[in-house]
């Protein structure tokens, strides 16, 4: 591996000992940023080698609703976001940053020119104009055959329909492109000049075989796509580039910095918390509950009608698989905002604190979050606490359906708000079974700032990363 440069003078040299990469004196002192671009907030962190977060940072995400069912952003205004948030992390740092990389919610589209300009804003991955009116170009497009080949089965939503939209819909703007992208691989073209794109954040593009780890033919044929307008794939944790003059002065970083690929915002959170091995199961709980766990067997994970992601595949490690339980966390808050705490200013404290009150089964109250939310005549303590058990319940039926795949569970760490519950996870645990810890908060950006690590080298591979086992 070639020396790293810091762009103050100064240059440290990884190390070698046998098959395993491993710091030298002088990386301990460096630092690392990790960001994930999530759909409400940018945020970010920067931690040192061992794994602790020294600063913490975050922007509103701006979303944008030109029409009914129209989710988008202002590019440039994103873009600018993300800077501000590596700029006041850079800032923050005691000593040099060693690497960069980011994480998030991806699935969000936009067209570029030759110099990376944008053609278009980002269509986010919420947005349903193809939902409403679904591209004739994808018509023989089955989901079954989509996630067969990219291991998520979406064909009238996410980047593989907003393609298609914008092909019918701006043929002119289309076939002008120099450039079909993702948010994630343009930041990197801003940061780096470089268009690279992680196989992990690929599979929300929809255009990859996820096994061979290229881009699909048959559906690039299917948008008149050649593949020279799209990013190089690499796997992640992989260095993108370094960076550039033009995002120095916008970054705070020095020229030069290393800037490395990270993966989908769930897979990245994995690695944080040290979710490595199949019989493990990460829970990320927000506005609806998504579980993330490894996985040695891809046709189990297509079979069990999961979301798939490559995850540590081709480290000669397993694949990962996705679900999810919608919806739970609006839910809930209705619960809060207009049953147990209305109008109250410290809303979560009391929701913690009442169901603390209550006795486990809330006196035979039970809510389906399922439901629509409905006004209740009961104790505070017994909804606070049936609203708990409600959410514990919904997810131990898609454990039960999973365990009829043959896919069991040994332990859990639960992310997210509810994590920091002192009721909720243990809750979760008594109504699964499984042993419950909960991990860090800011997940998704510490497992970017790993793949940073590993990129520059600091780390071999997750296992030798820190976590938060």
């Amino acid at each position: 591996m070639p020396p790293i440069g810091f762009g103050d003078g100064r240059t440290v040299h990884s190390v070698r000992h046998g098959s395993t990469l491993r710091e030298d004196a002088s990386m301990k002192s460096a630092f690392l940023i990790g960001l994930d671009l999530g759909t409400s907030a940018i945020k970010g962190v920067g931690m040192d080698t061992r794994g602790k977060v020294l600063a913490v940072a975050e922007r509103r995400t701006v979303l944008e609703h030109p029409a009914p069912g129209w989710v988008q952003s202002n590019a440039e205004e994103h873009c600018q976001r993300v800077f501000q948030v590596i700029r006041e992390l850079a800032a923050a740092m005691p000593g040099p940053v060693a690497a960069l990389a980011m994480s998030g919610a991806s699935g969000n589209t936009l067209l570029a020119d030759s110099h990376g300009g944008p053609l278009t804003p980002i269509i986010n991955w919420m947005d349903q104009r193809t939902m409403q009116q679904p591209p004739q170009t994808l018509a023989s497009l089955s989901e079954e055959a989509v996630h067969r080949i990219a291991g998520w089965p979406c064909v009238k939503h996410f980047p593989l329909a907003h393609l298609a939209w914008f092909k019918e819909n701006l043929a002119d703007l289309y076939a002008s492109a120099a450039h079909y992208a993702m948010n994630t691989d343009w930041l990197l073209f801003r940061l780096t000049g470089n268009w690279v794109m992680d196989h992990s954040t690929a599979t929300t593009f929809l255009l990859q075989d996820q096994v061979a780890g290229c881009w699909h033919q048959p559906f690039l044929e299917l948008l008149d796509i050649p593949a020279h307008k799209l990013s190089r794939l690499v796997a992640s944790g992989v260095v993108a580039g370094r960076i550039q003059p033009e995002a120095t002065a916008a970054t705070g970083l020095p020229t030069g910095t290393l800037v490395a690929t990270g993966a989908f915002d769930h897979p990245s959170a994995a690695r944080a918390v040290g979710v490595l091995s199949p019989g493990e199961l990460m829970l990320s709980c927000g506005t609806s509950w998504v579980g993330f766990f490894p996985e040695p067997d891809r046709n189990a994970i297509i079979e069990a009608e999961l979301l798939c992601d490559p995850f540590l595949s081709e480290k000669g490690g397993p694949w990962g698989a996705i679900f999810s339980v919608p919806y739970i966390g609006r839910t809930v808050d209705w619960y809060v905002d207009h049953v147990i705490a209305p109008g109250e200013q410290d809303r979560l404290r009391i929701f913690d604190e009442s169901a603390a009150e209550a006795a486990p089964g809330a006196e035979g109250l039970r809510i389906d979050l399922r439901e629509p939310p409905r006004p209740i005549e009961a104790k505070r303590c017994n909804v606070s606490r049936a609203v708990m058990e409600g959410a514990a319940t919904l997810l131990n039926e898609k454990l039960e359906s999973l365990r009829h795949c043959g896919i069991r569970f040994e332990r859990a760490v639960m992310v997210g708000g509810p994590s920091r519950s002192p009721v909720w996870p243990g809750i979760v645990e008594d109504i699964t079974g499984i042993r419950l810890t909960t991990g860090s908060v800011h997940a998704g950006a510490k497992g970017a700032a790993i793949l940073a690590g590993i990129g520059a080298g600091i780390y071999a591979h997750e296992r030798e990363a820190p976590s938060g086992r």
